[in-house]
């Protein structure tokens, strides 16, 4: 039987992890823990992992700020975005300097403007701020912009 050498493990660790990085940006805990499920060795994993931050294949910065973005894209607030990096394995210092970079209050601002005229009848206040909540925003920061729009219960 042909004994596996340690260099083609690697190359073998490193081709999957190009399949994954194929599909989409991925967090360096998203790495791990796909090579782990293959059964690599920690310190293949580690070797493999060096050489795709040295090379930029994977760059937790760029991640967070590109997920926040795209998040902000489809509607979602803070909170969501928090909970999803976090689930993805950001580093939690590193989700609050991205978070810092963006104003959510201009999203409010947008959806609520954009659901002023989807929801009708008495409940429509609470309805808008239901929805927003359920997006991830905080909640006193959606009454203050419904105010600002003049949108009251």
């Amino acid at each position: 039987m042909k004994k596996v050498s340690e260099g083609s493990l690697l190359a073998k660790a490193l081709n999957y992890s190009f399949l994954l990085l194929r599909y989409r940006p991925r967090s360096r805990e998203e790495i791990i823990s796909r090579l782990k499920e293959k059964g690599y060795p920690s310190s293949l994993i580690e070797g493999t992992l060096d050489y795709l931050e040295e090379k930029n294949y994977i760059n937790d910065e760029e991640f967070a700020r590109t997920a926040i973005f795209s998040s902000l894209q489809k509607g979602y607030g803070r909170r969501r975005i928090e909970f999803m990096l976090k689930k993805l394995g950001i580093e939690q210092s590193l989700i609050e300097e991205s978070l810092k970079k963006y104003d959510f209050k201009e999203k409010i601002r947008e959806l609520v403007e954009k659901k002023i005229d989807y929801y009708k009848g008495p409940q429509k206040y609470q309805k808008i701020l239901n929805y927003l909540i359920s997006r991830g925003f905080d909640q006193d920061e959606i009454q203050k912009e419904m105010q600002n729009l003049g949108v009251v219960e």
